[in-house]
């Protein structure tokens, strides 16, 4: 089995289906955005898993991804408009699901 699996069901094992929660719901779920690390680009071309994009005011929204090793990441999007555009995912992170997986464009 590799790492990614080992994360994917890791990660699966929350309850939560919706990929946008409050931060009070998501810590409830295990799911603290503080212990991801913070990127302003996700890394190009890998496999990511996303795992719940985390409200913090009422622009910006932390989406989180896991990648095939392991490695967490946190990625703040700032919305406009009711949109919030990942813009090397080319997805709006309040479409998004949970255990979606996605490869960065970075291009």
């Amino acid at each position: 089995m590799t790492n990614f699996q080992d994360a994917e069901s890791h990660y699966m094992q929350f309850e939560h289906t919706q990929f946008t929660l409050g931060f009070r719901q998501a810590l409830e779920y295990g799911i603290d955005y503080r212990d991801y690390e913070k990127v302003d680009r996700l890394p190009d071309g890998i496999l990511l898993m996303a795992i719940a994009g985390v409200w913090g005011d009422y622009s910006g929204i932390r989406c989180l991804f896991i990648d095939e090793t392991g490695q967490t990441y946190r990625r703040h999007i700032t919305g406009r408009a009711g949109q919030y555009i990942i813009r090397e995912l080319d997805l709006n992170a309040k479409e998004m699901e949970v255990g979606q997986v996605v490869v960065a464009d970075n291009g």
